[in-house]
């Protein structure tokens, strides 16, 4: 009795891999942006307002 040849399963590992590997890239991706990037970049854009203001403030006295 022979045994069925095994097919597809490096073409199945690949899209697989690939698969997971974008799927997860672009996850931890989008993660980082709107996790971490906006707000870190949220808190130095107030930092530099702040600072602007005061500036203003002391050029006008």
């Amino acid at each position: 009795m022979a045994v069925a040849p095994i097919t597809g399963t490096l073409k199945k590992a690949f899209f697989r891999d690939l698969t997971l590997g974008l799927g997860l890239g672009f996850g931890l991706a989008y993660y980082f942006w709107y996790g971490y990037h906006k707000k870190s970049v949220a808190v130095r854009d107030a930092w530099y307002r702040k600072e602007a203001a005061a500036k203003a403030a002391a050029a006008e006295e």
